[in-house]
């Protein structure tokens, strides 16, 4: 019995002390050379809003993208979307504004963005001044719908509330201006 036990503990320690360590060189075969999350242009170009899309496909065709970046500039701010192409001899950094405008360094429009007749557009994409006038008209209500419309050369937002009835539709010129509020 001592015997058995006595084999049972030396069984159990070569076990313990028994391990598969490779060479470092297959260790090291194992490692990813892929270590940082995957972030490739073409990814960050599929996330841009269509109307951006189509103004790089325009202006660039199928040119190799290096980088791309979304900021928010000027004054007031707006959203700009920044393309740097891999020839960038051939094709500078071309800077695109939210509603598919090409901008010229100091934000001034250098080709104006598509007229669609109406676009529907997240929150994110709002001029501040809109923002502005959003969080005080109307308090509480629910927004169901932003949409964005060219009257003339205004863009024109109208903000459509869940409960229709109450609150109507709000239309916010994208220097802040109410043009019409529905019901109160």
């Amino acid at each position: 019995m001592k015997a058995c036990f006595l084999a049972s503990i030396a069984l159990v320690l070569a076990c313990g002390c028994a391990s598969h360590k490779g060479s470092k060189a297959s260790q090291e075969a194992l490692k990813s050379p892929y270590n940082i999350p995957l972030s490739t242009p073409g990814a960050r170009f599929g996330s841009l809003p269509a109307v951006v899309q189509a103004t790089v496909l325009s202006e660039a065709g199928t040119a190799a993208i290096y980088d791309l970046f979304r900021d928010i500039s000027g004054d007031p701010p707006r959203v700009v979307y920044k393309i740097f192409f891999v020839d960038a001899v051939n094709y500078p950094p071309l800077w695109i504004g939210g509603d598919g405008s090409v901008l010229n360094r100091d934000l001034t429009i250098a080709v104006p963005g598509p007229r669609d007749a109406k676009v529907s557009i997240p929150m994110s994409e709002l001029p501040t001044t809109v923002l502005k006038v959003l969080q005080e008209h109307p308090p509480g209500a629910e927004i169901l719908n932003i949409a964005r419309e060219y009257w003339g050369d205004h863009q024109i937002y109208i903000i459509s509330f869940k409960d229709d009835l109450r609150y109507g539709k709000l239309y916010v010129a994208a220097d802040g201006n109410v043009i019409v509020q529905g019901p109160k």
